[in-house]
């Protein structure tokens, strides 16, 4: 069985694992924010005036991370799931910074983006281990040892 090394950035010849791992890692840190900061805001009102920008930077840093790992990902792999995955997770996360300010209440902007953090954490776990996997496999797209989808 093939284990996971997120960690190198030489995992492959564009460094796509480390692309992957960032993404894991700014997403991780979107969901901590828009946990954290509902609390923070009732000790510190001030922080409240920076919660839109701050989750629109969040969004577009995502964004782009999420471009430098599943485009090049994709055309390693051929899975459109984890493509899929990426997106809905991205755009879950962003309905915050896209939609008018009071059209979702609290709660449910951050569940939608902590929803959304979660499956682009789940898309970048899963294109780690298919571009590692798919680095050992002769075949083009890589189908072996992948039981999820036939491939595309």
């Amino acid at each position: 069985m093939t284990t996971l090394t997120l960690s190198a950035p030489s995992a492959g010849p564009s460094g796509r694992g480390a692309w992957d791992l960032a993404g894991v890692g700014a997403s991780a840190l979107c969901i901590l924010h828009c946990v954290a900061t509902p609390l923070l805001a009732v000790a510190l009102p001030t922080l409240e005036l920076l919660e839109r920008p701050a989750h629109t930077a969040f969004a577009v840093a995502i964004l782009c991370i999420g471009l430098f790992a599943f485009l090049p990902g994709y055309r390693q792999h051929r899975r459109w799931s984890v493509v899929l995955v990426g997106l809905i997770g991205f755009g879950l996360l962003s309905t915050g910074p896209l939609l008018p300010v009071g059209s979702l209440s609290e709660s449910t902007e951050t569940g939608l983006t902590v929803l959304g953090g979660a499956l682009l954490i789940a898309a970048h776990l899963r294109n780690a281990y298919l571009c590692q996997f798919c680095r050992v496999c002769s075949r083009s797209p890589c189908t072996a040892g992948v039981a999820d989808a036939p491939a595309n």
